[in-house]
């Protein structure tokens, strides 16, 4: 599992950064706030396109967000971030271009994404060099021999590996096919993706999906509803769904099972429910909280990690 470090407990993100430039933050990639909160960046932090209705533990356990600028996301402003005296804004690849126009107003501008989990050490590598603390140096080390560490120890490749198939919307019906995180995450916890499309939130009829028939069906966190699923007459006469190897995904800080820092339990997890068909709910739980204790500085409790552990959101204050 994730251990906790022997070493002294580092500061956690509610202590202001300790470099010489302190920069003023505005985030335009929903996951990347995920990133600039385990490295200890939330203090710095002005704004952001992370919302507590989408992200409700991140706002629970960083509750300093809920006093920053809320964005829209694929419509920020520039006189927006001036008067938020922005320094240094985190954009999507997809918002690429408004990187000339913000680099002329004086704020430095970073454009990030990735599609495996190569990319997403380079992105927390890059990210960590604007941050510049020694806990955002440590934070990377440790997350970086964790993740290598996780990815290698998968099973053996075998041509009988369960087909399993990720839908992150039930409606509209989407799928993750191929070239994407969640098609790297599926083959390393020891199954092959179903899906024959290639990209993220790839639109599909319930037919195809029929045609497909996986042996294991994993819901995002918000796809919709289980019940809805069993009850479709299409949909429940999948395989996967007549056996119950129906799962949903678990979601904390950001979503497990995308672009963020989670990845790292996002495989422990697929590898449970794809070797074993079911989910290890104490081992989890414990990764759960070592994890959150390790990288976000944050303590959980067992009823904490069980929530997450769940998709659900935490229980209101």
């Amino acid at each position: 599992m994730v251990a906790p470090s022997a070493s002294p407990p580092l500061a956690g993100s509610d202590v202001p950064l300790s470099g010489e430039k302190a920069w003023r933050i505005a985030e335009g990639w929903y996951a990347h706030t995920a990133f600039l909160l385990m490295l200890g960046a939330g203090p710095e932090i002005v704004a952001t396109v992370a919302t507590p209705r989408e992200f409700p533990w991140m706002f629970h356990l960083f509750p300093a967000l809920e006093q920053v600028r809320p964005l829209r996301a694929g419509q920020l402003e520039p006189e927006t971030l001036l008067k938020l005296q922005s320094s240094l804004v985190f954009l999507p690849r997809a918002e690429a271009g408004l990187q000339p126009v913000l680099t002329r107003e004086g704020m430095k501008t970073v454009t990030l994404g990735f599609q495996d989990f190569a990319g997403l050490l380079n992105c927390l590598k890059e990210t960590e060099g604007l941050v510049a603390t020694p806990l955002a140096a440590q934070r990377v080390q440790r997350y970086s021999q964790a993740l290598q560490a996780a990815l290698t120890a998968g099973g053996q490749p075998t041509a009988e590996r369960p087909r399993v198939l990720h839908l992150p919307s039930l409606k509209p019906l989407q799928v993750d096919g191929a070239k994407t995180i969640i098609s790297q995450w599926i083959e390393a916890g020891g199954g092959r993706n179903a899906a024959t499309v290639t990209g993220n939130h790839r639109p599909v009829t319930a037919e195809q999906i029929v045609a497909w028939d996986p042996d294991i069906l994993i819901l995002g966190a918000n796809a919709g509803s289980l019940e809805s699923l069993r009850r479709d007459p299409v949909l429940g006469q999948l395989r996967a769904v007549r056996a119950r190897r129906v799962f949903r995904n678990p979601s904390g800080v950001f979503l497990w099972d995308r672009y963020g820092p989670e990845l790292l339990l996002q495989l422990f997890w697929a590898r449970q429910v794809i070797s074993r068909g079911r989910v290890d709910e104490a081992d989890m739980t414990r990764r759960i909280m070592a994890f959150y204790r390790e990288f976000y500085g944050v303590s959980l409790s067992p009823a904490e990690a069980a929530r997450i552990l769940a998709a659900q959101p935490p229980r209101s204050r």
